[in-house]
């Protein structure tokens, strides 16, 4: 059986029933601020199958274990396979395969946590995040996938990839825009601005603040009452809300995502990006201009 060591889940009931419909997904690498290395994007990937398939579950409340939602993407186990870091990466014996071995792998973490970023996003159970600290980039991308966002008043969020030299690449390009509009998305992105929990509430980018110690009872109190309401009329109203929400969500636009970050990691401009996050150094970037 599959242990999952990133990530952890437990069914709650709702209220005074028996029967355990509320389920809890808890990022669980607090060390790293859980940011999302290449195991969790595996076990978030199986785990909402897993989810998929029962249904008994109602709601799901996704969180984290310590001071931070998610920090995005672990730069640090990112790093190796695009030549970031002055040690090489070791995937084996590839011999004169091991520049594209690296591609391969790097290319196969970001289709992962897509795939699975779109596996939460079709889930039939209301989806929630209780967004305990910083929500970043990927971690970002993570919320405005759920259904509906609650966020301690320690809470910080931001879309980070574009000045960290990457881009977004699960549904944040997508997501944000209808959540904020179009220009005060697009500012987020292109300046990677991180927002406080009162500016986010402000501009509709979560539903409510609570204070930090009372937000995981706030939002399972809220879980309850969905949990609570009639099975049918939960499963449908999410549907038709859903069917409008997703007017522009496509395979064609998935696949220009991937595309998008598959260029972009192989670039020195994201090579340059990952070594001043590790350095702590602002980041040079010289856009189409290296080696000229």
């Amino acid at each position: 059986m599959f242990e999952y060591k990133t990530v952890s889940w437990s069914r709650h009931s709702a209220g005074t029933s028996e029967a355990r419909t509320i389920g809890l997904l808890t990022l669980t690498r607090p060390e790293v601020l859980n940011a999302i290395d290449v195991r969790m994007r595996v076990e978030l990937d199986l785990l909402f199958d897993q989810i998929r398939r029962d249904d008994s579950i109602r709601v799901v409340i996704i969180t984290s274990e310590g001071k931070g939602f998610s920090a995005g993407g672990d730069l640090r186990t990112e790093a190796a396979p695009l030549g970031a870091l002055d040690g090489e990466s070791d995937f084996g014996a590839f011999g004169a395969y091991k520049e594209l071995a690296n591609y391969f792998f790097n290319d196969l973490r970001h289709a992962v946590i897509q795939r699975a970023i779109r596996k939460l996003e079709n889930l039939q159970a209301i989806t929630i995040a209780a967004i305990n600290g910083p929500a970043v980039g990927i971690g970002l991308e993570l919320a405005t996938a759920c259904d509906i966002r609650y966020a301690s008043d320690r809470a910080r969020l931001g879309e980070v990839a574009v000045p960290a030299g990457f881009a977004p690449e699960s549904g944040g390009a997508r997501n944000l825009p209808k959540l904020i509009g179009i220009g005060r998305a697009m500012e987020m992105i292109l300046t990677g601005e991180i927002v406080d929990a009162a500016e986010a509430q402000r501009i509709g980018l979560v539903e409510r603040v609570f204070p930090h110690d009372e937000l995981r009872s706030e939002v399972f109190r809220i879980a309850e009452k969905i949990a609570s309401a009639p099975f049918l009329s939960v499963r449908h109203a999410k549907s038709l809300v859903k069917q409008y929400w997703d007017h522009n969500r496509s395979e064609e636009g998935a696949r220009s995502e991937l595309d998008a970050i598959m260029e972009i990691t192989r670039t020195e401009d994201c090579r340059e990006g990952i070594r001043a996050f590790l350095n702590k150094r602002p980041a040079v970037y010289r856009g189409p201009s290296y080696g000229q």
